[in-house]
């Protein structure tokens, strides 16, 4: 990964995912390498940092400060060995809480190298304690206005997003997260859209929309509400997991926003020139 060697569970699909999607998450370190070009007070928060893969490439892509944000106790440990010897990047051993969480509980669901949090299930383990995103950064004092924002939490995406648009509003990160209609209603979320509507309430306008292979769909506006619903239907016709991959840019970033469009269509061009 980045032409680092990391560690993983024999049962983790990175290798099998990489081998046949080579754009896979490729997409998350050019939007690393554009943001901190454009904002040299970058600093990253990875929430749901797995084993550290994304970590890895994001380090790789720039120098900014990292927290890596991880609650499942398998992950963590690998996460750290995968970290170990990076520069600026700090772990902060947590689920971040939203206000659903408060009144139910959680067990966690460990499949192909990725884990979510669902409704108590037998034989299941329950979930570790949260803790608040506010309160995550507080106790890491340099990532309290992070500028980029990557979650990936196999469901909780949309809760962690409404429970955070006023941080969001604030610090206008770039947020790159799953839209997963399908995952949303597994963890018992009734409105996977929801996040789409909450960025948009703090401030929010560009998106580049990408297969969750990579390869980019769609540059759009956070405020075309149909366009999240045509997203949304392809992915529940098909019941097959499928999902996507969102970055979305803040109006005060309206200028890396078409930056990044221009780019990644480039990129794109490129790829399909050089496959016909």
């Amino acid at each position: 990964m980045a032409g680092r060697d990391i560690v993983m569970p024999l049962s983790h699909d990175l290798p099998v995912i990489l081998s046949a999607s080579p754009h896979y998450a490729q997409n998350l370190a050019r939007l690393t390498a554009l943001s901190a070009a454009a904002r040299p007070d970058l600093a990253i928060v990875d929430i749901g940092a797995n084993i550290g893969d994304t970590a890895v490439l994001m380090r790789a892509a720039a120098t900014a400060p990292i927290l890596c944000v991880e609650g499942d106790e398998l992950f963590l440990d690998l996460l750290r060995r995968n970290v170990e010897g990076l520069r600026d990047v700090e772990i902060e051993e947590a689920y971040v809480a939203t206000a659903d969480d408060a009144d139910r509980a959680h067990t966690v669901l460990r499949q192909a190298g990725t884990a979510a949090l669902v409704p108590p299930t037998s034989g299941l383990k329950p979930a570790r304690p949260f803790r608040s995103l506010p309160d995550i950064l507080g106790s890491h004092a340099r990532f309290s206005s992070p500028a980029l924002v990557k979650i990936d939490t196999d469901g909780a995406d949309p809760r962690i997003i409404v429970a955070n648009r006023e941080l969001l509003a604030r610090a206008r990160p770039v947020v790159f997260f799953e839209f997963a209609p399908l995952w949303a209603a597994r963890t018992g979320d009734e409105d996977p859209y929801r996040a789409v509507t909450a960025l948009a309430e703090a401030g929010y306008r560009g998106a580049l929309v990408y297969a969750n292979t990579g390869e980019l769909l769609l540059v759009t506006r956070v405020t075309e509400p149909q366009v999240w619903k045509d997203l949304g239907r392809y992915t529940l016709a098909h019941g097959n997991g499928a999902y996507y991959d969102i970055a979305a840019f803040h109006a005060d970033d309206a200028d890396l926003f078409e930056e990044a469009g221009a780019a990644e269509r480039s990129f794109f061009d490129g790829v399909a020139a050089a496959s016909a």
